[in-house]
């Protein structure tokens, strides 16, 4: 029996690792090319290969052909037209919900859209028509843009979303190799453009799906990917090697990779199968822990390409390419319409033909309308986008919040299906105190986008002020059902717990955040108030610890931490971080009526009444300053 293979440890390495050696390595003449499977699609929208096959043996199933199904693959299985046993071994294990293999995909699909696979290609173009490019696609089309020699995805997907988010972010036109007959070009090292190369074809080139046609690497790919290999280090991201095809040429000893191969996996999901280690131990590779696609290409992209993928910098690229194409078709519709208005020399007009006079009818019928609106229009030529942003620098820059609500109003007269103008119009009615008007814009954006889960933490928020505590909690776990590791509904729910007096519910909420956001000293803080309610100083005073370790400006930590030490009756202690509290806001009354507590109970008396007098004057101090308001 042979030995279970065993995976060293030391290869498993962070994102952060993988990020170091490319930086490390282009310094040196490295270059990288990225070998991306379905999961690199999973998060702009398009199912990957596991889903895809519960999905089909679901659909399978409630066919009324299900036993002609089975009885086929049998036949199918027998002519090798299916590797797998369909009705003994894939069949059994999705009717007890074990995870499919991704090798079963090939036979599940050729099973699916028996007796015409082409309908499987309509099936794909139907599942990806509306599919847009994840964060993750910005930052790597940057990346196969910036000159650094990394230009080369090799890919098994049939998806355009590399290739759209090139026309999308950057001025570069790639490559796409959408078939076996043009591989040769994707060996050619020395072209500078983006190169896409698609080893199973585009969805408009046939794509191979099935098991004959994934057995083996069609054309002169084998060739050109061992060339390929010699020249750029491969960075594999979402590829299961459900395929025989690529998976083989990897494996394949003749296969010289020089500086390894590095291999991402979801740390959620668990190392990947033997057969994948085997791969990464045999070309001296590392297996990457990740998070996804789009977190492995936020790590890239801050160290290859900062400042392209920073959302203020795309968002000024995106309205520039914008505007300048509106304005080129402003000019061009405008040449036109003068050229066809213009007389021939006879001072006759110039003969009109079909097409000319209908663009002519559909002109006067868009100048109509636009003269029928011309009331209700904001008075210039912006967009609802450029109103948005012109709302947001006043809001979050200028904190001029009426300023913003102009332009979120004007914004919404443009776009009244615009959710984030809602949210942000929402949080410049907060900060002015118009709660009501803050509730109604916060209820519209979630109407409009059920799932936007940060409006659920600043309608809660809002609740929480107006001391409707079950409404702001009811919020805060609606935040946290959408994204369970959002650390500040947590917070923000620990907060109306503790108004509730439900104090094991709000520590439960801090331990939450705390493990999700640790270098945060307010959720140290506001969890030793908690304990400090409860009478559990000591514990209160270990997070005290903490919230000014992580700050040690935090003149509110070392009130409370001398508050809990005059419980213990340690006034000495308390003195020094009452002291140190003064020191950092000593305006501040409390302070002083709290330390002259202290003095009297080590018979500083003297110290005790000056603290009082002090806190007297500044009480006053305060309410003289409060009326002059």
């Amino acid at each position: 029996m042979p030995e279970k293979f065993e995976f060293a440890k030391f290869r498993i390495i962070a994102t952060s690792m993988l990020v170091k050696s490319m930086v490390d390595g282009q310094k040196n003449g490295e270059r990288f090319c990225f070998i991306l499977g379905s999961g690199a699609s999973f998060e702009s929208g398009i199912k990957i290969g596991r889903t895809l096959e519960k999905l089909w043996m679901e659909e399978m199933s409630k066919s009324p052909g299900f036993e002609v199904i089975c009885k086929k693959a049998s036949e199918l299985k027998a002519d090798d037209i299916l590797e797998y046993d369909f009705e003994n071994e894939i069949l059994p294990n999705w009717k007890d919900k074990k995870e499919l293999k991704s090798e079963y995909y090939f036979d599940i699909y050729t099973l699916r859209f028996f007796p015409n696979h082409r309908n499987g290609y309509f099936y794909f173009e139907n599942l990806m028509a509306n599919a847009e490019p994840s964060f993750g696609y910005n930052a790597l089309a940057h990346i196969l843009t910036n000159g650094d020699g990394n230009n080369l995805v090799i890919t098994t997907n049939f998806d355009s979303l590399v290739e759209d988010a090139l026309f999308i972010y950057t001025d570069k036109k790639p490559l796409v190799i959408n078939h076996e007959l043009l591989a040769d070009f994707a060996a050619d090292s020395n072209i500078k453009r983006p190169v896409i190369a698609k080893v199973h074809r585009g969805l408009f080139f046939d794509p191979l799906n099935r098991k004959k046609e994934t057995e083996k690497l069609k054309g002169n790919w084998s060739n050109v990917l061992k060339s390929i290999f010699h020249v750029y280090t491969p960075v594999v991201i979402g590829y299961g090697g459900g395929d025989k095809s690529l998976m083989d040429l990897l494996e394949d000893s003749s296969v010289r990779m020089k500086n390894g191969i590095y291999w991402c996996y979801m740390e959620n999901s668990g190392l990947p199968d033997e057969r994948i280690l085997k791969l990464i131990s045999d070309k001296n590779g590392w297996l990457v822990k990740t998070a996804g696609f789009d977190a492995v290409m936020l790590a890239l992209g801050n160290a290859l390409a900062p400042k392209e993928i920073e959302p203020q910098n795309v968002g000024d690229y995106l309205k520039k390419q914008c505007d300048d194409r509106i304005d080129g078709y402003e000019k061009h519709y405008n040449e036109l319409m003068k050229e066809s208005s213009e007389k021939d020399k006879s001072g006759k007009s110039k003969p009109e033909s079909e097409s000319e006079k209908e663009f002519r009818e559909d002109t006067r019928e868009l100048d109509k309308r636009v003269e029928d609106t011309e009331n209700s229009k904001p008075t210039d030529e912006l967009t609802a986008w450029d109103y948005f942003r012109k709302g947001n620098r006043a809001a979050l820059d200028e904190k001029d919040y009426i300023k913003a609500i102009d332009n979120y109003n004007m914004a919404l007269k443009l776009n009244p299906e615009y959710a984030e103008a809602y949210y942000f119009r929402g949080y410049a009615y907060y900060n002015l105190k118009d709660y009501g008007k803050a509730i109604e814009d916060y209820s519209k954006a979630i109407k409009l986008n059920p799932e936007y889960e940060v409006v659920y933490d600043f309608r809660g928020n809002v609740y929480a002020d107006l001391k409707e505590y079950d409404k702001a909690i009811e919020d805060y776990s609606k935040a946290i059902e959408l994204n369970p590791e959002d650390a500040y509904a947590y917070y923000f729910r620990g907060h109306a717990y503790v108004d509730l007096k439900e104090y094991d519910k709000a520590i439960e909420d801090y331990n939450k955040a705390i493990e999700l956001n640790p270098e945060d000293a307010d959720l140290y803080y506001f969890r030793g108030n908690v304990y400090a309610e409860l009478k559990e100083y000591d514990k209160a005073i270990e997070d005290y610890n903490k919230a000014i370790e992580l700050n040690p400006e935090y003149a509110a930590a070392y009130m409370s931490r001398g508050f809990a030490y005059r419980n213990l009756e340690d006034n000495g202690q308390a003195i020094e971080d009452y002291n140190k509290a003064i020191e950092l806001n000593p305006e501040d009354a409390d302070l002083y009526y709290f330390r002259a507590f202290a003095y009297e109970a080590i018979g500083e008396t003297e110290k005790a009444k000056a603290d009082k007098e002090m806190s007297e004057k500044l009480k006053a101090k305060q309410g003289d300053s409060d009326d002059s308001d």
